[in-house]
């Protein structure tokens, strides 16, 4: 590979940005329920992963913070 095409190639490797896992985001979900700080983003992190009610009891959620989140997960 030439010396133009390996630095465009690797132009962005040192800035990948964030990468989020499964369980981060169950985390960041209940610490939002447990909170009440229910934002656009822990919306998005829901339908993006398909998060179910099942997986954050799981985490340690209780009955009725789900409760209060089950409109959510449909």
């Amino acid at each position: 590979m030439g010396k133009s095409k390996k630095r465009i190639f690797n132009k962005n490797t040192d800035n990948k940005g964030s990468v989020l896992k499964r369980r981060d985001v169950i985390a960041r979900i209940l610490s939002d329920i447990k909170n009440n700080k229910l934002t656009d983003e822990t919306k998005r992190f829901i339908s993006l992963f398909g998060i179910t009610s099942e997986e954050l009891t799981e985490a340690g959620a209780a009955y009725e913070e789900l409760s209060a989140v089950e409109h959510l997960m449909l």
